[in-house]
């Protein structure tokens, strides 16, 4: 395990939990390694979750994506990386890259959209973060493409089902934690489809939160080598929209 500046790594060896059917890496484990050192790096660089409560503040995650290259195999050793990038002091928004390794083989690049909640529970600039003021941005990106707009087009006909928000689901924000939505998203393929590796690439929008005991609505829509998802409130409104890109 290194830290270098302003660039975090950690090394993982794929355990049971960590696979799908195949006994490969599932597109669940490559999100939830990039939550994990995410929040580990906040935490060494004093902007970790207990030191933003006592400021009356919450990291939020508005934005997300992974692009999948290859699906390493159960024991295997992998290599995940994350750095946040470059910030201006009044920024609302931010983005924070990762990268996952199998020795010197990519196997996937992410990247994530946050903001951050104050005590008023309105989003406050960057430079209220807590952030050292000399911190190190290393000037690189993983994925450098705009986070796509979706849109909440969805009919009847796209309903898949319901889901009911676990107790499991929530995290110490109180609220439905983002890697959850995404094992619900997921959950509207089958096994097989998670675990062909033909998966390329993850995106999800986070429109609005999500509490315990919530029954959400799952939508799909296919289109070509693409399937949307939409994952709604009881009022409508979407709590997440997403594509899986195969």
């Amino acid at each position: 395990m290194t830290q270098l500046q302003g660039f975090f790594e950690k090394n993982f060896t794929l355990s049971p939990d960590y696979c799908g059917a195949s006994a490969r890496m599932s597109p669940l484990a490559v999100f939830t390694m990039f939550q994990a050192i995410a929040a580990e790096h906040a935490e060494r660089i004093g902007v970790g979750g207990a030191a933003m409560a006592r400021r009356g503040a919450f990291w939020l995650t508005l934005h997300s994506r992974v692009d999948f290259f290859r699906w390493p195999a159960l024991a295997q050793e992998v290599t995940a990386a994350t750095w946040p990038e470059h910030c201006e002091g009044r920024s609302l928004r931010c983005f924070r890259s990762y990268s996952l390794n199998c020795g010197d083989t990519p196997v996937a690049l992410g990247r994530t959209q946050w903001a951050i909640l104050g005590p008023e529970q309105k989003v406050v600039p960057f430079g209220q973060s807590g952030f050292p003021r000399d911190f190190p941005f290393t000037g690189e990106a993983g994925i450098t493409a705009a986070p796509v707009r979706f849109r909440d087009d969805f009919a009847p006909e796209d309903f898949v089902r319901t889901y009911t928000v676990r107790p499991t689901d929530i995290d110490f924000g109180q609220h439905m934690n983002n890697v959850a939505y995404i094992r619900v998203l997921l959950d509207c393929f089958s096994a097989a489809q998670i675990a062909s590796g033909k998966i390329a690439s993850i995106e999800a929008h986070y429109a609005a939160p999500c509490l315990e005991g919530e029954t959400l609505s799952v939508y799909r829509k296919p289109e070509g080598e693409t399937v949307r998802i939409a994952i709604k409130k009881e009022s409508g409104k979407p709590a997440v929209l997403a594509a899986v890109r195969f």
